[in-house]
C-alpha cells in the first residue's frame, strides 16, 4: 500500500553537543558509513557471509569507496555500521584483512533490520564532534567531501546539515507518462542561495505535490527538480540530528525523513527574538530555531532572519556519483561504468593498461584470448584459449573456459564459466558454474 506523508512533532530546546574532554573544543569531524539494508534486492548473492557492502566492484569491496570518500576529505576517526553482529564480524574482517587505509575505523553493530537513521543512534554517545559526515556504504563518488565540508562550515552555525544531489546517472532515469507523476522520482525543492527548500520522495506525492504556505511566504524563488538523485552524502551538526532522532524514534531513514523534517524546521521559527544572531558556540540558540515554536508573525519573515540552514550541494556535472541499491541495473552497470579507463582510473586507485582495461598481473591468458577495453580482470582468474571478455567484469579467482564469449557481463568471485559459454547481459555470482556451451542473455 502507498505510504502516507510522515509527520513528526517540533522537539523541545536540548543542549549543545559534547566537548572533547581533554582540550574543552569540539574534536575534528567525524564519519559514519552504514551498510545496512537493501539485501533482498540482491537475492542469492547475499549470505550472512557475504553482506551485501562487501560484494566486489572494481578490484575493491563496495564500503572501501565510501572509506576513500573519508581518507581524501582527512575525515579519519570512522564509524562502520553493519546490522547484525554476524554482519559486524565480517566488517570487522574486512577492516583488519583487507583495509589498508589511513581511517581509524570502528565496527558497530546494530540491530538485523535497522536502517540510516538507526546508525546514527548506534553510535550517539560515541559521537564527539561538531560535524558528523555520513555516508552510505553502496556510494561510489569522486565528488570532494572536503568540498561539501567546506560549503557546510561556510554557511554559519545556523547551518545543520548539507545534503549532496548528483543528477540521475543515464540507467537510473525517472519515467514519466502523461499525466502521472514521474515514477521513482525524488522532488527536491532548491532555492537560490543553494538553500534545501524541501524533499520528498515519489512514494509520498499522490499526483499533487503539496507546498507548505510558510516556506513560499519567506522564499523569492523556488526551482523543483526531479532529475536528482540524494547521494546520501551528509554533514551534519552532530547536536541537531542526534537531538531530533532521540525525539523522534519513528524516525528509521535519513533520506525519507531526518532530512525532510530538518528542512521543513527551517520555516519554523522559536517564540524569542527571531533576529538574534546566533554564535558558533550558541548550540541553545541554535536548537530553539529548529525545534521551537511557530511565530504567529512568521508570513512577515524574510529568509535573511533565518538561524537555521539546510544546504542543497550539487554534484559537478563531470563528477561520478552512484549508489548500488540493486542488482540490476545499478549494481550492474556501476561495475561497467568502474571499468571505463577514462572516467574511474582514480576511484580504482590503479591506473589502466595501455589497452585501456583493468589486468591485475597475477591474471593467467590463455594462447589466442582477449581483453577489450572497458574491462576488469582481478587477481588469480584464469582466461581459456580463444576466450573473449569485452565490456565486463571477472572477479577474483573467476575461471572462464576456452572459446567463451563473455559480453556486458559481471562474473562474481570464484565462479567458473565453463568453455564453449556465450554470456551476454549477465550477472554471475559468486562460486556459480555455467555449465560448457550455455548460452545466457540478461540473466541474474
Amino acid at each position: 500500500p502507498r505510504r502516507g506523508p510522515r509527520r513528526f512533532r517540533a522537539a523541545p530546546l536540548f543542549p549543545r553537543a559534547p566537548r572533547d574532554r581533554v582540550s574543552g573544543t569540539m574534536s575534528a569531524t567525524q564519519g559514519v558509513v552504514f551498510a545496512l539494508g537493501g539485501e533482498k534486492r540482491f537475492g542469492g548473492l547475499v549470505t550472512q557471509d557475504s553482506p551485501r557492502c562487501l560484494l566486489d566492484l572494481g578490484f575493491q569491496p563496495m564500503a572501501w569507496y565510501a572509506l576513500r570518500a573519508l581518507e581524501r576529505a582527512n575525515v579519519l576517526d570512522v564509524f562502520l555500521v553493519a546490522a547484525g553482529e554476524h554482519s559486524a564480524a565480517r566488517f570487522e574482517d574486512f577492516v583488519r584483512e583487507q583495509y589498508k587505509g589511513p581511517c581509524r575505523v570502528a565496527v558497530v553493530a546494530a540491530a538485523e533490520d535497522a536502517d540510516s537513521a538507526d546508525a546514527l543512534r548506534a553510535v550517539a554517545n560515541r559521537l564527539t564532534s561538531r560535524s558528523v559526515a555520513v555516508l552510505s556504504g553502496d556510494l561510489v563518488t569522486d565528488v570532494a567531501l572536503a568540498d561539501v565540508l567546506d560549503t557546510h562550515d561556510s554557511a554559519g552555525a545556523g547551518a545543520v546539515a548539507t545534503c549532496v544531489y548528483a543528477r540521475r546517472r543515464p540507467w537510473n532515469a525517472v519515467e514519466t507518462k502523461t499525466g502521472r507523476p514521474p515514477k521513482g522520482a525524488t522532488y527536491v525543492g532548491l532555492g537560490d542561495d543553494a538553500r534545501l527548500l524541501f524533499a520528498a520522495n515519489g512514494d509520498d506525492v499522490d499526483k499533487i505535490l503539496k507546498l507548505r504556505r510558510p516556506m513560499l511566504h519567506r522564499v523569492s524563488s523556488l526551482e523543483v527538480r526531479t532529475d536528482l538523485s540524494d547521494a546520501n552524502m551528509y554533514v551534519f551538526r552532530t547536536s541537531v540530528v542526534l537531538r531530533l532522532l532521540r525525539n523522534e524514534p519513528r524516525m528509521r531513514s535519513l533520506q525519507l525523513d531526518a532530512v525532510p523534517a530538518l528542512a521543513r524546521r527551517q520555516f519554523v521559527q522559536s517564540s524569542d527574538d527571531a533576529d538574534d544572531v546566533v554564535d558558533a558556540d550558541d548550540g541553545a540558540g541554535l536548537m530553539r530555531a529548529v525545534f521551537g515554536g511557530v511565530e504567529k508573525n512568521d508570513v512577515n519573515r524574510s529568509a535573511s532572519s533565518f538561524t537555521c540552514t539546510v544546504l542543497a550541494y550539487l554534484a559537478p556535472d563531470a563528477a561520478y556519483c552512484a549508489r548500488a541499491e540493486t542488482l540490476s541495473p545499478a549494481y550492474s552497470e556501476m561495475a561497467r561504468e568502474l571499468a571505463a579507463a577514462d572516467a574511474a582510473a582514480h576511484l580504482l586507485g590503479r591506473p589502466a593498461s595501455k589497452y585501456e582495461n583493468f589486468v591485475d598481473g597475477s591474471v593467467a591468458i590463455g594462447a589466442r584470448a582477449t581483453v577489450g577495453p572497458g574491462c576488469i580482470v582481478g587477481k588469480d582468474a584464469t582466461l581459456g584459449e580463444k576466450c573473449s571478455v569485452k565490456r565486463s567484469v571477472v572477479g577474483e579467482g573467476a575461471s572462464i573456459g576456452s572459446g567463451v564469449k563473455l559480453i556486458n557481463s559481471v562474473v562474481m568471485p570464484r565462479a567458473t564459466v565453463e568453455d564453449g559459454c556465450v554470456v551476454q547481459g549477465c550477472v554471475v555470482g559468486p562460486r556459480a558454474v555455467i555449465g560448457a556451451g550455455a548460452a545466457l542473455r540478461e540473466r541474474l
